[in-house]
């Protein structure tokens, strides 16, 4: 049986992330479909990011900012001890021999902004 090979296919995009706080871990997923399996990569604005594909031995945060890991189609990017320079837009692309470039919308990382108590005169 032979299967032919099938272009690059956006199946899930990825949403919108608001973390609890500034440290916290922030998630981004996409669901890629085509034979061959896509290559991923993630943007953050216009800038591709270089991720490590998983955690060093080291406990050096620096070197474990961003993660990413795919398995099946499944794209993840991990943003490690996020901070508020983090705050902005990222997008996946993919692409395999069949179609060069797939680009998802571009989706936020945002921040919960706590709110201060307010005085209050009785």
């Amino acid at each position: 049986m032979h299967i032919a090979d099938q272009a690059t296919v956006l199946r899930v995009e990825p949403r919108d992330v608001n973390v609890s706080s500034v440290g916290d871990v922030a998630v981004f997923s996409c669901q890629l479909d085509g034979i061959p399996t896509p290559r991923t990569h993630w943007y953050r604005d216009n800038d591709l990011i270089a991720a490590a594909a998983a955690a060093d031995d080291d406990d050096d945060d620096d070197d474990v900012h961003y993660v990413q890991h795919s398995v099946n189609g499944l794209s993840v990017l991990e943003i490690h001890a996020s901070s508020d320079d983090d705050a902005g837009y990222f997008r996946c692309e993919a692409s395999n021999n069949v179609k060069q470039s797939v680009v998802s919308r571009s989706v936020r990382l945002s921040f919960n902004v706590a709110s201060s108590p307010v005085n209050s005169c009785k």
